[in-house]
């Protein structure tokens, strides 16, 4: 059974005018009819051009399954949606306490006496050069 120009097309998914520039091409061998229509032998073509996928309609069955599928996909992603508020918020509660902390210590550190500017380290004995034997 050959294919005509049209069904050609039809069963690569492809335009007629690219069937047709092809042929002229000699990349995909065919014969006109008395009719001068193309006669393409199925094989000579999908040599070339693979054939389209003809999508069947979905069953209730499989639409039923993909259903569950994305249920079940649902259900794992409001789990995870969850587990990550609860995340959230406990962050927020330790952050809670690490700023309760902070003041805390900001609040202690204020209430400590400011350094006397006045009261020095003590001075280290200075050690001349004929002293430093004796340890003085």
């Amino acid at each position: 059974m050959a294919y005509t120009l049209g069904e050609a097309a039809k069963a690569t998914g492809k335009s007629k005018p690219t069937i047709q520039e092809q042929i002229k091409k000699g990349r995909i061998s065919a014969v006109k009819d008395d009719l001068g229509r193309y006669q393409i032998d199925p094989s000579e073509l999908h040599r070339i051009y693979p054939p389209v996928q003809k999508e069947e309609p979905e069953t209730e069955q499989s639409l039923t399954g993909r259903l569950v599928e994305k249920e079940t996909e649902i259900k794992a992603l409001q789990a995870r949606l969850e587990a990550i508020s609860e995340l959230k918020d406990r962050i927020e509660r330790e952050c809670e306490d690490l700023r309760e902390d902070r003041n805390h210590w900001r609040l202690q550190a204020r209430a400590l006496p400011a350094p006397d500017d006045t009261a020095q380290e003590p001075k280290a004995l200075k050690r001349g050069f004929r002293l430093w034997p004796f340890g003085r």
